[in-house]
């Protein structure tokens, strides 16, 4: 899979930061477009975006199953949805913050793969992604260990991941088969890393500019 270039992708949650050439989507007045994920629509055609990035923002949202419909809808079969979100066992910060309302580990996203858990909670819709990647950002006290031993500690203790990065592909009822494989994590990995790297602060204006 081809690098794919930043302009014409959406950046959503774009928050206090943006990224130039995206078009940078968030509540907040600086954005580029400003909107409601919970409730208002992405002003875009189905099937019209090729990239999605999103970083730490979908923990935020009430309505999230509604926006992830929406940046489903607005994606290509085989398009790319980057997300970075806390990872769920991290109590610090994430599991006592008042405004995180939707929490995330490794399996999340298996709920809207058809290979894997979709229909096992008889949910409506037709949302389907592929996860090519997920990637663990370790507290330092971890990294260095084992990955055998990373992964009990992961999966019994509290406070071993800080956050988790995804990378996913949109799936389309009819569309060609979708490849994820070592090739595909490496090429989505390097795009998560080139989006989150192109992230700038808002320019400050001035008092009564």
């Amino acid at each position: 899979m081809e690098f794919m270039e930043i302009a014409g992708s959406l950046n959503i949650g774009a928050g206090q930061t943006h990224i130039p050439g995206a078009i940078n989507i968030d509540i907040s007045p600086k954005a580029d477009i400003t909107m409601d994920l919970n409730r208002e629509r992405l002003p875009f055609e189905d099937n019209s975006i090729g990239v999605v990035f999103s970083y730490h923002t979908l923990e935020h949202l009430d309505n999230y199953l509604f926006a992830l419909s929406e940046i489903h809808r607005v994606l290509k079969h085989g398009g790319v949805f980057l997300v970075g979100v806390p990872y769920l066992t991290l109590t610090q910060y994430n599991l006592v913050n008042p405004y995180h309302r939707q929490n995330f580990n490794e399996y999340s996203f298996d709920f809207f793969d058809p290979q894997k858990l979709l229909g096992s909670a008889a949910e409506a819709g037709s949302v389907m992604f592929r996860k090519a990647f997920h990637r663990f950002h370790y507290l330092p006290e971890f990294e260095g260990r084992s990955d055998k031993r990373k992964d009990w500690c992961r999966r019994h203790l509290l406070n071993v991941v800080q956050k988790i990065d995804f990378g996913l592909i949109a799936m389309k009822s009819g569309g060609a088969p979708v490849v994820s494989d070592d090739a595909t994590a490496e090429s989505l990995l390097l795009q998560f890393d080139g989006y989150l790297k192109a992230r700038r602060a808002y320019p400050t204006q001035p008092p009564g500019a």
